[in-house]
């Protein structure tokens, strides 16, 4: 089974306001054909908006509307996607960080995040891999995304009073911060 169906076409993405961003994703139970295809267009929709914004690494399910406990992943090697992922592993220590979203597009907020975590996740086969001990850029964004699949968005996560900032101090902000690391599934699967 491939992961990624290249003449699949991109979905709209929800913006903040759409109750469906609020709502918690149910576990993926198997993975089939149409859970591939809509794998696809969640991948073709990560990709595009990289395409047109020049930033986005991820994507959860529910930012397209489809209730799954599934995000896309593109960090420079080929896309993949994590389907019912999990921390199993949240480090003591913690850090801020500005944050953006393709489902919160006009600003940046500050947050709160563990400097690492762990994950068990199936893959695009429903086969469980482990990736542990990810560097706070990664550890970062599955927060992120987890935290769309239990219908939480990065302004309820604020941390102080300026915690919020309009989209336009993106690259003052956010930009620095954003790491170069090149990651793929195979990588993934290589260390654990």
């Amino acid at each position: 089974m491939a992961v990624f169906n290249a003449d699949a076409v991109a979905a709209p993405i929800l913006i903040s306001g759409d109750d469906r961003l609020r709502r918690r994703s149910p576990e993926v139970k198997e993975v089939d054909n149409a859970l591939l295809a809509q794998g696809s267009s969640l991948i073709a929709t990560l990709l595009d908006f990289r395409e047109r914004s020049g930033f986005g690494r991820a994507i959860a399910a529910p930012q397209i509307g489809w209730m799954q406990r599934v995000v896309a992943m593109n960090l420079g090697g080929e896309p993949f996607l994590l389907i019912n992922p999990e921390i199993i592993w949240r480090s003591e220590d913690t850090f801020l960080v500005w944050d953006d979203c393709l489902s919160v597009p006009d600003v940046i907020v500050r947050v709160r995040r563990n400097t690492s975590v762990s994950l068990t996740f199936r893959d695009h086969e429903f086969q469980l891999r482990r990736w542990s001990r990810l560097p706070a850029d990664l550890a970062e964004l599955v927060q992120h995304e987890l935290n769309h699949l239990d219908g939480v968005l990065m302004t309820d996560l604020a941390e102080g009073v300026d915690g919020v900032q309009p989209l336009t101090r993106w690259k003052e902000l956010v930009g620095p911060a954003r790491s170069d690391t090149k990651v793929s599934l195979r990588d993934i699967e290589r260390v654990a």
